[in-house]
């Protein structure tokens, strides 16, 4: 039986060795909660920073306090920090993902983009919802993103492109929208968990509002009102 040359010892060890790289850098673990998840991401080839696409190899069921996501095999995610940060709104798309949200009583469509926190740990911080339809008690309302980690006021802020022509208060205070050559509300609603108050504004075009036994439309940049449309409680003027 003939010897293996030192030379080739060395070609096998050094072959040895960036098979290992290659398996842990394309095929690296990562953790959700007590979930690792196995990952497809020759991103990481070119190092050209912490975080890295990649796609999820198996099936996985992430639980959060909303509820829970499935990933399912080929799933695409973003990681950092040895955890998944993004999932994209295209594995939802295409049915790589799925979820059962619920947002303080607000059912949240199926095709989203999700953004976990940095700061609490497997916490959701952002909803990419790209202009879809959610309902909050009663009322549609278009809406781009919801915001589980607001940096101002509120504990939760949805970035509104459309509500509907009117929404009437429990106080009978009428909200108008300008209705014409499809113009946009782009504005948002505020939420405070604490107080119990809804803040909604407007500053583009500003929020037109009639009140119980007057005839006049008055113009606010912001109004806030109680919980679920509840009553007219203060507005800023639109100047």
């Amino acid at each position: 039986m003939k010897k293996i040359s030192d030379g080739a010892r060395l070609i096998l060890f050094v072959s040895i060795i960036i098979a290992i790289v290659f398996g842990v850098t394309v095929l690296p673990a990562v953790q959700f909660n007590d979930t690792a998840i196995r990952m497809f991401a020759p991103e990481r080839l070119e190092f050209s920073g912490r975080g890295f696409d990649g796609r999820v190899h198996g099936t996985h069921i992430l639980k959060t306090e909303h509820g829970e996501i499935t990933l399912n095999n080929f799933a695409r995610v973003f990681s950092d920090d040895n955890t998944i940060i993004m999932i994209y709104s295209d594995s939802f798309a295409n049915g790589r993902a799925t979820h059962n949200l619920v947002i303080d009583g607000i059912e949240i469509p199926p095709t989203i983009g999700i953004t976990f926190s940095r700061h609490r740990s497997h916490q959701i911080a952002r909803l990419q919802l790209h202009d879809q339809e959610i309902v909050l008690s009663n009322i549609p309302l278009d809406v781009r993103e919801i915001d589980l980690e607001p940096r101002g006021a509120g504990d939760i802020v949805m970035s509104v492109t459309n509500i509907p022509a009117y929404i009437e208060l429990s106080d009978f205070t009428l909200l108008h929208h300008y209705d014409f050559d499809n113009w946009l509300f782009l504005g948002s609603l505020r939420i405070y968990r604490d107080t119990g108050l809804w803040e909604l504004r407007n500053v583009h075009s500003g929020i037109p509002v009639n009140f119980p036994g007057e005839a006049e439309l008055v113009r606010f940049r912001s109004i806030t009102f109680g919980a679920n449309w509840g009553e007219f409680i203060d507005g800023e003027l639109f100047e």
